[in-house]
Formats: structure tokens, C-alpha cells, sequence
């Protein structure tokens, strides 16, 4: 496995190299309450897929490093952030990639995305608010864009993959119960637990489906040469559900 990720990290940092070449690069701007840093000031869908990539790669990493450190909590919330950010790379590549249209929801959700953190130079005076889209709508636009077959148990499946995976990031009890042995909670947990077993077994579905996410990412942002090599890595490493072939 360890072999198969190296491979796999590379192909998405040089895939992720590739599509930043594609876009609008960012510009060094001082914003309007006198914040400055590097930007993307046109905004754009293609650049909102670009950073969500450079987020899986991260993400993926963590992922990685938090299994085999015995951190089951934080691999839980890696695998939740995996999950919401391939949503979004789906919502976002949807209209370059189907006949679905772009909706007014896709402009709601570049402008949260893109939005400042503070709206005031001074931070505790900012009283910055963001309308997000919520997760309930962009799980409905991905199973009509794409056209999934049963699209209601779909969207119950996604719906659930979500609920589940939430509770590691914002620290519910049963969640947090999954480093109790049956004597004591074991933080990091050892390499026989059973839930980091469970973890473990499921790690090369979400490698499987950050290559996915990057794929998709590429071919939206007219990336055909990187969609094409990232496609034939998958389909001759991975079988259809994910398990390394």
C-alpha cells in the first residue's frame, strides 16, 4: 500500500502542478479592510476545482500519517473531509462535465468560498458572516447532474456517509468511544485495534476516490493529457470499488 500511495501522491502533486498552469495564477493584493496576501481576484470555478485539489492532496496526506500514528479520531475527520470536498469537486465540474447547467447555487457557493475571513482591520471587530450552500443541495445537484440510477437511495447513501463521518470532527461520543479497548481509552490506539483495522481497510477507497476527484477536477478544467493518465493509473491499479487490483 505504501508503494501504491507513493505513486498515487506523486501523480496528483504533478497533476495538481500541471492544472495551476491552466488558470488565472493569483496576484499579491492588500484587500479592502488593509489585509494582504496572494489571491485568485477573478474568482473563477476552474480556480475554486484547483484549490479543492491542493485541499485532497492535503487531506489524503493526513489521512495517511494519522493511520499509521494510531490517531483514529483524526483519520475519521480526514475521511470527512475528503468525503465533503469530493462532493464539492463533483458540484463544481459538474456543468463542464454533464448537460447539467450551472445554477444560481453554484454562485452562492464561490462566493462563500472565496470569501474573506474579517471584514474589518481590526479582527475583533469584524463581524464577517457566510451563507453557505448546504450540504443537502449540493448532494441533490451531484445525483441529478450525474444522472445516478435510484437517485433517492443515493442521495440517502451520501446523506448518511456525511452523518456518520461528521461526528469525528466536531468530537461526538460515540465517536470518541471508538478509542475504548473495553478497559481504557487508547489514544494513540495500538495496531490491532479494531476500529484502525477498519480504518486501514478503507484507506484505499479514499486514495481511490481522491484520484477520482482529481481526474474530475482535470477534465472540467480541459486537462484531457492529465484526466487520461490519472484514469489509466486508476482503472490498472484499483478494481471498480476501490481495492487495490
Amino acid at each position: 500500500m505504501d508503494h501504491v500511495f507513493a505513486v498515487a501522491v506523486r501523480a496528483m502533486k504533478d497533476a495538481q502542478d500541471e492544472m495551476q498552469q491552466v488558470v488565472p495564477q493569483p496576484r499579491f493584493v492588500t484587500s479592502e479592510v488593509g489585509h494582504r496576501g496572494h489571491r485568485f481576484v477573478e474568482q473563477l470555478p476552474q480556480q475554486a476545482l484547483l484549490l479543492k485539489a491542493v485541499r485532497i492532496l492535503s487531506a489524503i496526506h493526513t489521512l495517511k500519517l494519522t493511520i499509521d500514528a494510531g490517531l483514529l479520531l483524526d483519520a475519521g475527520a480526514s475521511m470527512r473531509i475528503l468525503d465533503e470536498i469530493g462532493s464539492e469537486v463533483q458540484f463544481l465540474a459538474a456543468p463542464y462535465l454533464t448537460n447539467a447547467g450551472r445554477e444560481a447555487i453554484h454562485d452562492e457557493f464561490l462566493t462563500e468560498f472565496f470569501q474573506e475571513e474579517f471584514d474589518h482591520s481590526d479582527v475583533l471587530k469584524s463581524s464577517q458572516k457566510r451563507h453557505r450552500v448546504s450540504r443537502k443541495k449540493i448532494r441533490a445537484y451531484v445525483v441529478r447532474a450525474y444522472r445516478q440510477e435510484d437517485a433517492s437511495t443515493h442521495t440517502d447513501v451520501l446523506r448518511l456517509i456525511d452523518n456518520t463521518f461528521s461526528g469525528f470532527v466536531h468530537g461526538a461520543a460515540a465517536h470518541i468511544m471508538d478509542t475504548y479497548d473495553g478497559k481504557r481509552f487508547s489514544v494513540p490506539a495500538p495496531g490491532d485495534h479494531a476500529s484502525l483495522l477498519d480504518f486501514r481497510d478503507q484507506f484505499s477507497i479514499y486514495l481511490h476516490r481522491a484520484l477520482m476527484d482529481f481526474a474530475f477536477a482535470a477534465k472540467a478544467l480541459g486537462c484531457e493529457a492529465i484526466f487520461a493518465r490519472l484514469y489509466q493509473f486508476i482503472t490498472t491499479t484499483f478494481a471498480d470499488e476501490g481495492s487495490v487490483r
